[in-house]
């Protein structure tokens, strides 16, 4: 109803002699600034809504765009009008299009340089990313963060979190809404990405329109772990392909195609009429820690490291051998006494492989079996002494090679079973044979 009042009162003012021409400019600037400011997310005051013809309305916008104060927003570089997404283009383009282009679905935004004159900054004390928004910063622009900034949801239970190339952040189900947590804590970030660094590891990029929608406290927290130098980093490439030209990712992550090959072993395990080789293949339950460092710390990556081997070593079912290799040592101690010791499952695989497997090449099956005993051994470097905890930034790519090597161990078991032949015709998704897959 105000809305609709005060364009009643535009009107008004456009029925009147053409010197009121500057005062309708003005009112206009001043009706889409009150739009803006007074929409749930910032949105821009469509055309269709001030019902005039469209040669008047180009008479009114061209002065403002040339002062700088206003931007036609017409969805040809963004599908939504209806929002800021990206920054607007030089003057001189904007004053083309105007000319040119059709009004009819475009919405008009107060720029920066005006909303800078008149938002009440005290109005949003707390809310940095806020703030940005309300002085006509585009909902897509983006930061960038240090990636401890995760660690306090990764590790609290009471948040649903995940993160490869992409991740969210939002509250168990059992703890929204109740006393257990605080309303500040009760957040949700509906999407961040991995950002790339050559010199510095990993970052997180996040877009302005996630980062608004945090509580005051939580933008704060945010506002501290920012990183202020922009060129440092640059988002993902399946990331933004993603998220800004809503296109398919290109390739898979390493963390991804780790879990899709554990997906294939057990198919294959049941097209060959045998056990599943692993117990689970966590596609449906991905645990917090089995993705990129947040730390680049010896005790963060010993910690991935033993959630690497449940994973794969501690993972796999022995019902898969059906007692085609021995389970068990039976070896006599001091006293000539036979003491009967359980094999390892990575022993048992290693003498299956062995027994079952002929191949003139084993560098590949040797490298998998290697691999399986060097995760086992990061798992745990401190078992038997107290060392301090290191600080490495090379630690990040340390992770990336363990992961790397994990990844090609298990298409090696999955290409051996391949060669089953009760195998044959059994077809393994494309992307995955072509091993499609980013190598960091």
């Amino acid at each position: 109803m105000i809305f609709r009042s005060a364009i009643s009162a535009f009107s008004k003012i456009l029925r009147k002699s053409s010197s009121g021409e500057k005062a309708a400019s003005e009112h206009l600037l001043n009706l889409a600034t009150d739009f803006y400011m007074k929409s749930l997310d910032f949105n821009g005051l469509p055309v269709h809504a001030l019902d005039m013809d469209t040669d008047g309305l180009r008479a009114l916008l061209r002065p403002l765009i040339e002062a700088g104060a206003l931007y036609v927003n017409y969805g040809d570089r963004h599908p939504n009008p209806h929002i800021l997404a990206f920054e607007p283009e030089p003057r001189e383009q904007q004053l083309e299009k105007l000319a040119t282009n059709d009004l009819a679905g475009a919405c008009l935004y107060p720029t920066v340089g005006h909303l800078e004159k008149v938002v009440d900054r005290e109005a949003y004390r707390s809310r940095p990313y806020s703030l940005e928004l309300a002085l006509g910063h585009p909902t897509l622009g983006h930061h960038f963060f240090d990636l401890s900034i995760l660690e306090s949801y990764r590790n609290d239970p009471r948040y649903y979190y995940n993160f490869d190339i992409s991740g969210m952040i939002s509250i168990h189900d059992d703890h929204f809404g109740q006393s257990t947590m605080a309303e500040r804590d009760q957040v949700l970030l509906q999407s961040f990405g991995l950002a790339l660094s050559k010199d510095h590891g990993w970052g997180v990029v996040v877009f302005r329109r996630y980062l608004s929608s945090l509580s005051p406290e939580h933008q704060q927290i945010w506002k501290a772990k920012q990183e202020d130098d922009r060129d440092k980093f640059v988002p993902h490439p399946d990331y933004w392909r993603s998220s800004i030209l809503g296109e398919w990712h290109e390739k898979l992550s390493l963390f991804r195609a780790f879990l899709e090959e554990m997906e294939q072993v057990n198919a294959l395990c049941q097209h060959i009429g045998r056990p599943a080789l692993f117990r689970n293949t966590y596609i449906e339950n991905r645990p917090n820690d089995f993705g990129y460092l947040i730390r680049p710390t010896g005790r963060e990556l010993a910690n991935f490291a033993g959630v690497l081997d449940k994973m794969l070593s501690d993972n796999i079912n022995r019902d898969f051998f059906q007692n085609e290799v021995p389970y068990e040592d039976e070896l006599p101690d001091k006293k000539g006494r036979i003491v009967v010791t359980q094999r390892g499952t990575i022993r048992i695989l290693d003498e299956w492989i062995k027994l079952k497997f002929r191949t003139s090449d084993t560098e590949l099956i040797e490298h998998a079996i290697k691999t399986l005993k060097d995760v086992r051994k990061k798992r745990n470097p401190n078992a038997h002494s107290i060392r301090p905890d290191e600080y490495d930034i090379t630690l990040f790519k340390e992770q990336i090679k363990l992961m790397r090597n994990a990844y090609r161990a298990v298409v090696t078991l999955r290409q051996i079973l391949q060669f089953h032949p009760a195998a044959r015709g059994y077809e393994v998704p494309s992307h995955l044979e072509d091993q499609e897959v980013w190598a960091f």
